[in-house]
């Protein structure tokens, strides 16, 4: 590499001072957060701690994918693929959930290893007491968005991942449903979801970003 290069990296590059921003720590999200859905150990005699591990992880990367919408100069391509992984993201998080909850009501395991049989046992046990509405509505968009990721399917390019993740709404669509469906596992009031979840509010617009 050429001594004259500069290293993105802030560390690197010499530029902490600079650049402060960090994401929730998995500790936090695993340890104080989470625990709220269920109290557990947090080591791996639990086996709900691989589980709850996974969901701070993907948590944390909706954070860092939330930063990257707002503050990086993307062209519209790059966007729409960040909102396409933030969609599949936020649908891994709901199913991950949804599973530890159904195993929790002692549903056999092999009916719910497929995200759409998830959410058919999930709805008939209303779990997380989300309402037949939330079902049928909202999880139902967040299937359909998570269907649409399928490049061998595309017909043409008005049906490839550009034009079905291009749309802000899409992204705030996928924000809102997730939002709503935290708030009720975790049981909090919405000032502090807005606190904790702060990547879950919606854009008013892509402010950096170009059509290429």
């Amino acid at each position: 590499m050429p001594t004259n290069s500069k290293s993105f990296c802030a560390e690197c590059s010499g530029l902490i001072p600079e650049n402060k921003w960090y994401p929730r720590s998995i500790k936090e999200w695993r340890e104080v957060v989470l625990t709220r859905v269920y109290k557990y150990d947090n080591n791996d005699s639990d086996p709900r701690y691989g589980m709850f591990s996974n969901v701070a992880y993907n948590l944390q990367y909706l954070e860092f994918l939330n930063k990257s919408l707002e503050e990086l100069f993307l062209s519209s391509v790059i966007r729409s693929q960040l909102v396409k992984t933030f969609t599949l993201t936020s649908s891994q998080i709901i199913e991950c959930l949804l599973y530890i909850k159904l195993i929790d009501l002692k549903v056999d395991q092999n009916e719910i290893w497929e995200f759409s049989r998830a959410l058919r046992v999930a709805e008939q046990k209303n779990a997380y007491g989300l309402g037949p509405v939330f079902y049928k509505n909202e999880l139902k968009k967040i299937k359909e968005l998570r269907n649409k990721v399928h490049l061998q399917s595309s017909e043409g390019i008005a049906n490839a991942d550009y034009a079905a993740f291009e749309n802000i709404e899409v992204l705030n669509e996928v924000k809102k449903i997730l939002f709503s469906f935290m708030q009720k596992c975790l049981s909090l009031p919405t000032e502090a979801m807005n606190e904790a979840f702060y990547f879950l509010l919606p854009f008013k617009d892509f402010v950096h970003s170009k059509k290429e």
